[in-house]
């Protein structure tokens, strides 16, 4: 636990959209953990389902945004970011609907960036919640010379090679924690990235200030992937594939977007083509 010394306060943000049985599952892990500096908004994009009730009757003391139409990722976390009010000192999770939570994986997540000021951005270990034993998210890498964004770990067994704290490129919009000020200072989430590299984008612009993403292993969630359009979905590897084009031309150089361009026409898109077609029949 965090000592009494360094208590702060920390505001946990779940987005969430038509997701009522998921959401419940994440909520109830969430309801789990005992600290009494911890606040709790639900920010409801403008679900069809019973979202609505379903938090009215069983978690009627968290506070709820509303939102009167689907913002998507980076809008609908923008727009609760704005309503909200925020102390100066306060720490911000921004956490998925399709997760569940370990009790302490907030202490572990806030550790590292009450220890080093360089630190921006923490982020936990995130295994799949269908295999336990296996990584999805364990850091991430960003590569502007062949346009390749992935995840440490992927799809790999956990292990002690991803029990280390360490820096790593970006972090996961899945879950992760910065202070207040520091995400005001960057304004938030770019809305030109309205679904996928919101994350990625924030991490890099959060990075040219010089300072760090921390990966603490010690801070584990679990998480249901893709749940709104499917891990494999043709929709999914579309939408995907067009904000990365987006961050490219945002963040790389004139000689970057060359080699990512000969790359992706060579080697990417046509591997990406084939994956797909495979995994799409599993």
């Amino acid at each position: 636990m965090i000592s009494s010394e360094k208590k702060v306060s920390i505001h946990l943000i779940v987005l969430t959209w038509n997701n009522s049985n998921i959401l419940e599952k994440c909520l109830e892990s969430v309801n789990k953990i005992d600290r009494d500096d911890l606040k709790i908004s639900i920010v409801d994009n403008c679900s069809t389902d019973n979202t609505s009730s379903m938090l009215s009757d069983k978690f009627p003391d968290y506070s709820v945004i509303t939102n009167k139409q689907n913002l998507r990722y980076a809008g609908g976390y923008n727009s609760a970011l704005t309503q909200i009010v925020f102390s100066e000192n306060e720490y911000i999770i921004l956490l998925n609907d399709d997760t569940i939570v370990s009790i302490d994986f907030i202490d572990e997540l806030i550790s590292p960036l009450l220890k080093d000021k360089k630190s921006i951005i923490s982020v936990p270990k995130i295994l799949y919640a269908s295999n336990i034993n296996k990584i999805w998210y364990a850091g991430g890498k960003v590569n502007l010379w062949s346009g390749i964004i992935n995840h440490v770990g992927i799809r790999d067994f956990d292990g002690p090679k991803y029990s280390f704290i360490n820096e790593t490129d970006y972090a996961t919009g899945c879950c992760f924690c910065i202070k207040y000020t520091d995400f005001k200072k960057l304004n938030f989430f770019d809305l030109d990235f309205n679904m996928y590299c919101e994350d990625v984008d924030l991490s890099l612009r959060a990075k040219s200030l010089n300072r760090t993403i921390i990966y603490n292993p010690k801070s584990i969630i679990l998480h249901r992937v893709s749940q709104s359009l499917g891990e494999h979905s043709f929709q999914k590897n579309k939408l995907k594939l067009q904000s990365q084009l987006k961050l490219f031309w945002k963040h790389a150089t004139g000689i970057q977007l060359l080699s990512i361009s000969i790359y992706w026409i060579l080697i990417h898109l046509p591997y990406q083509f084939i994956r797909w077609l495979y995994l799409r029949e599993k």
